[in-house]
């Protein structure tokens, strides 16, 4: 996964490559309105390395699950069941709602935004 931080309008804002535009989001998002979340997260994600816990931490716009393989990102408003009903020739495009990476990824995006924010 291939990101950056930028300051923009005195904010951090995160930009991810294609398919992981759902962790950028959540981070503009989620973080954004709660800066404890990061440091929360990542006790969540040595929790997951250590058990078989899967671990849901649902916020305004995105939900992070996590689990002892990956971490899932998805929007809140995202309704998989809705692709079902969707005509053949059209394909529903959710790269924006949901992304998925390794827990050792994710820990690393989180590590370069707090080094970043200078923290």
């Amino acid at each position: 996964m291939d990101y950056q931080f930028i300051l923009h309008s005195g904010k951090i804002l995160a930009k991810c490559s294609m398919g992981h535009e759902a962790v950028a989001a959540w981070l503009n998002s989620e973080v954004r309105s709660d800066p404890t979340l990061v440091s929360t997260v990542l006790e969540k994600l040595h929790q997951a390395q250590t058990s078989s816990a899967e671990i849901k931490l649902v916020g305004k716009e995105y939900g992070l699950f996590i689990n002892a393989d990956e971490v899932m990102i998805r929007a809140n408003s995202l309704d998989i069941e809705s692709q079902e009903s969707l005509d053949d020739d059209f394909h529903y495009y959710d790269s924006e709602s949901i992304a998925f990476c390794g827990l050792e990824d994710f820990e690393r995006f989180l590590q370069s935004y707090l080094a970043f924010q200078g923290k």
